[in-house]
This record gives C-alpha cells, structure tokens and sequence, in this order.
C-alpha cells in the first residue's frame, strides 16, 4: 500500500479581505510653501496729481485713502480644481533646473535640483474720496524671482500655486492737505505652494470600500428661525475695568528723606473712574547743592490697572498706584505713587525705580503744605448689592 502525500490544507479568504493591490496615483516627491514679499515705489503721473489735488481742494471729500486690491486665489481644497487660468496672477519656471548638492538638516549632503520660479500678480490700486467715490486708478504688476532647492528627478512635473497675495501700502493710507505726495510705496506677498509630482503605480495591501447604509434621520422638526445673538464683547480691550477711586489736584511740600528739597504733585488720574486720559507730574526743586542732586520733572506715560488699589486710611482714604515715566531728561524709570487724603491732613510720597528695581529717588513722606489733593470713591458694578423680591 503506497504512501499518499499529504495534502495542504487552504482556508478560503472571505470576499473583501485585505488584499495584495495595483494601484495607479499621484506620488508626491516634494512639497514646500513659502512666504515672499516685494516692494515697489509707485509714481502717479502728473495727470493723476491734477486729480487728486482738486479733489483734496473741497473739504467735503477729504480725506483721501489709497487702496489696493489683489486677485482672489483659488482655495487651498480641493487640490483637483485649485489650477487657476486666468492672467491676472501665474507662477512659472524660468530656464531649466541645475543639479546641486546640498547640505541637510541632520548632518550629511544630498543630491537635489535648483530651479528658478517667477511669481507675478496685477495690483489694481485706486485713491478714494471720504466717500468711497474713485478720485483717480493705476494698475500695478508686481513681480518675485526666487530660487528653491526641489527634490524634482527627471520624469517628475513641478505644480507651482499662488494661495494667496496681499498687498500693503507701508508709506501711509490717509492724503490730509495739499500738496500730495507724487509717490507711495506697494508691498506685495505672495503666499505660495510648490509641490513635485509624478504618476506612479503603487502595490498596496487594501480591500474595496463599501457604501454605508441610509441610516441618517434628520429631526422631524428644523428651528428655520435663527437664534438671537449678540455680537462677542472683547472683555480684553473694551470696555476696560473701572477706578476704585479717583485722584486729582496739585500739592507740594518739603521732602522727608535724603533727598533734600521741595517736591510738588500735579496729578489727575482715573478721571470719571477710568485711566484712560490720566496724568502725573512730579517736580523737585533740590535745596541742597552739596548732595549733587539737581532739579528734574517726572512725568508719568502709563499706569498699572492691576496695582491701582483704593482703601481706608483713618478717616480718610489712601490711594495706590504703580506705572511708568520718564524724566524731563529722557531718562525712562518706574514710579509707586501714595497719598493719603482725610479731614486731619493730606500727604503723599513718591519712589522712583530703574530697570533693576532699585529706587533712586524717595520723597519721603510729604505733608501738603500748599495747594490740594482730592480723593474720590468710585462706584461700580461691583459696589452695588441686589436684594431679592420677596
């Protein structure tokens, strides 16, 4: 009785298994964007002046702006329909690509290709009246020669897109008074996409899609109406905090510390409970020669909301606040500001500090000899209490 072999056993794969594929695509060899930016100095023509200086010669249409408007790019998606056929705006290869090799991020060199790419848009700028009526129009082309280091082997096609452009006018937007300047300057970016192609055909392990079942239901009933919603306040920039107090009037007295002399204090500050608009000046008049101080004028350029702090001192309140200043010297220092206004007497005191945060000038406590400091309380939302209805 012979021996018969063994026989393999096979298990049959269901339908739409993953699968050894064929499949013919798009590969992509390289890809790079960038941002590149040309500025141009634009003349008007003298019968382009003529315009614009009769229109600036009736108050009603001043003033004048300059605007510039680009081509509108296609979008980013889909990449299939994103190729733009106009001539308003192209981007192309100059000459032919040279083989270099380069150094890599990492360490190392690579073969790789240079090739030159031209990118040039039409500008359509206009000078508008205060009405938005056209005084006068130029077009403007501008154009950017750059070179790129590609992965891009022969056999392979360079897809080069422009995404987006922008155009700004640097030199200033607003013509005020005559005469008019016969020239502007344009910038102009281009937001770019580069991208080395070639058709290739790829084995993959993939298996054929399905289509999914209808098994979405929308709601019986749609709100057709829309919501009520208020535009987004920005909290951030407006409306700014409050004052807790406000702080006015000018004062001066003798100075309580080595800093011999006599200190006077214009302020205004937190004028109608907000600080924007409000003012310091500190002056000091040394009436010690032998100490090497001289007389200056500090004047404050900005205070801190966050460090403003009103409360009560006696029978009176003190105010509190920090910020910054310079002198009438130039010379750029920090400031803490204190006073102290009650029925008894009024005084405040005033340190100055460098970048280091070292004070280099005290006041000392200054008692109001002339003049007068005036605080008030602020009432805010913050102040008021809402009982419940019974």
């Amino acid at each position: 009785m012979g021996h018969k072999p063994h026989k393999k056993h096979t298990v049959p794969t269901a339908t739409n298994s993953l699968q050894d594929e064929c499949i013919r695509v798009q590969k992509v060899y390289d890809w790079v964007t960038d941002q590149l930016s040309v500025r141009k100095t634009i003349k008007f023509t003298d019968h382009q002046l003529k315009k614009i200086e009769c229109a600036m010669e009736d108050p009603s249409r001043r003033p004048l702006r300059i605007v510039c408007k680009t081509p509108e790019a296609p979008p980013l998606f889909p990449l299939s329909d994103s190729e733009h056929t106009e001539d308003d705006f192209f981007c192309e290869q100059i000459g032919e690509k040279r083989d270099v090799s380069v150094a890599i991020p990492g360490g190392g060199f690579a073969d790789a290709q240079l090739v030159d790419l031209l990118f040039t848009t039409d500008v359509k700028v206009k000078v508008v009246d205060r009405h938005g009526k056209v005084v006068t129009d130029l077009d403007v082309n501008a154009s950017v020669l750059e070179s790129f280091v590609l992965c891009f082997p022969n056999g392979t096609d360079l897809f080069c897109r422009i995404t987006k452009i922008v155009c700004r006018i640097p030199s200033g937007t607003v013509l005020l008074n005559a005469p008019a300047p016969d020239s502007f300057d344009l910038e102009v970016v281009f937001c770019v996409d580069i991208q080395v192609e070639a058709e290739v055909k790829l084995e993959v392990l993939a298996k054929f899609c399905s289509p999914r079942d209808n098994d979405l239901i929308a709601p019986d009933s749609i709100d057709e109406c829309p919501p009520i919603e208020f535009p987004e306040q920005c909290p951030d920039i407006f409306p700014r905090p409050n004052c807790d107090c406000s702080l006015s009037g000018e004062a001066s007295g003798e100075t309580d510390s080595e800093d011999e002399g006599k200190a006077t204090l214009l302020v205004n500050i937190c004028d109608d409970c907000s600080l924007s608009g409000s003012s310091m000046k500190l002056n000091f008049h040394d009436t010690d020669s032998s100490d090497g101080k001289h007389d200056f004028t500090f004047t404050a350029t900005s205070f801190d909301q966050d460090t403003l702090e009103c409360k009560e001192c006696g029978d009176g309140l003190k105010f509190i606040i920090e910020g910054s200043g310079e002198t009438d010297r130039g010379r750029k220092l920090d400031f803490k500001l204190a006073v102290v206004d009650s029925d008894d007497d009024q005084w405040f005191e005033v340190h100055l500090l460098n970048r280091r945060g070292n004070v280099v000038f005290n006041t000392g406590t200054v008692e109001v000899e002339e003049g007068e400091l005036t605080i008030d309380d602020c009432i805010s939302f913050e102040d008021l209490k809402y009982k419940k209805q019974p």
